[in-house]
């Protein structure tokens, strides 16, 4: 069984107590994601994920990445067309240092200019790798084609030229934006009490109140065709689609 807490701010936190397990799972999730990208963004979500990572007021990107690691925790994220997610896994005792960990880079990351040109080489990196992975690739191209015209038809990854038109200026402005209290939720799950989460949660994000964002939920309109890709591989990658319900 769970339960919700709405602060007072718009923040949500959902949790589920598991009495027989010793680990918490803590996730941020912010309803950001492609769809929600201008021309001028695209690829920004995913960009801004990595970013998160590189360093706050209080710690290096180091020691983020060592923090969790150091007591056999675990701590990632994820872009999906919707939405963001940050999330770690730790024992039970951890469960405030997780919590810690996450809070800074949430409210404290720099997204240093340094930090931002060196992130573009790695996505531009990992874009790459995608296009050689063909049962990966035909998946985009279908929502490309499927979509066409939409931003849900656009890749997460963005592309290489969008990536590279990224700054620090496009950053921060899609963090204002988009990572607002009333698109955030906070999903907890393990051992722990819901009461006893809240009142950790509670001080760091009912503090911040920020208006709920306007979002661009017209629905796409699907488009019909045979598209294909030619690539030099042994393999061929078929994906069929209809619509579905809605």
């Amino acid at each position: 069984m769970y339960h919700k807490e709405v602060l007072d701010n718009g923040v949500r936190i959902v949790s589920e107590e598991i009495p027989y397990v010793r680990s918490v799972a803590l996730g941020i999730w912010v309803g950001v994601g492609s769809r929600d990208e201008t021309e001028e963004e695209h690829g920004i979500s995913h960009f801004l994920e990595h970013l998160m990572f590189k360093g706050t007021e209080k710690r290096t990107a180091k020691e983020i990445a060592e923090a969790l690691d150091t007591v056999g925790g675990q701590l990632n994220a994820f872009t999906t067309k919707e939405y963001t997610c940050y999330y770690a896994k730790v024992l039970d005792e951890n469960i405030d240092l997780a919590i810690d960990v996450l809070s800074d880079m949430f409210f404290n990351s720099k997204f240093a200019e340094k930090d931002i040109e060196k992130e573009k080489k790695v996505v531009l990196e990992e874009i790459k790798m995608y296009e050689d992975s063909p049962d990966e690739l035909v998946h985009d191209l279908f929502a490309t084609n499927v979509w066409a015209k939409h931003t849900l038809g656009k890749p997460i990854l963005g592309t290489a030229d969008s990536v590279a038109g990224l700054n620090q200026g496009k950053v921060r402005n899609f963090y204002k934006k988009h990572y607002t209290t009333p698109n955030i939720v906070i999903a907890v799950a393990g051992k722990i009490k819901h009461g006893e989460i809240v009142n950790k949660l509670a001080p760091l994000f009912a503090g911040i109140k920020d208006k709920a964002v306007e979002k661009d939920t017209a629905l796409p309109a699907p488009h019909q065709g045979v598209f294909c890709t030619q690539k030099s591989t042994e393999q061929l990658q078929l994906c069929i689609g209809v619509p579905g319900l809605p």
